[in-house]
């Protein structure tokens, strides 16, 4: 599972500078579905809470901003805008993606 969650993650954010530039929504479609297997989210007035699953804990600091960038990215597209997105794991703040503030991670 873990060797398949960094194949995923690798994956997604080689795919994330092409969504970038031109909004594909099926592209985009195809890295929201990739990344159900690595947490869940939920929207909630406009904003998102995303739990990341035990996939982050194998991830990097630069893989870790580059999955927070991937699914903010994507969620822009799909909607149309940035929203405000919390990232957890453990019950802990780990990231977040605004669009006043742009995108932070939080290191331990």
């Amino acid at each position: 599972m873990k060797k398949t969650a960094i194949i995923i993650a690798v994956l997604i954010y080689c795919v994330v500078p092409f969504v970038s530039f031109a909004c594909d929504r099926d592209a985009v479609r195809n890295v929201q579905t990739m990344m159900k297997d690595m947490g869940s989210w939920q929207v909630k007035g406009g904003k998102i809470n995303f739990v990341w699953g035990s996939d982050w804990d194998q991830a990097n600091s630069h893989q870790r901003l580059g999955l927070i960038r991937t699914f903010a990215d994507s969620d822009a597209c799909l909607t149309g805008s940035a929203r405000e997105i919390k990232f957890y794991r453990n019950g802990k703040l780990v990231g977040e993606a605004s669009p006043t503030k742009g995108i932070k991670l939080f290191e331990k």
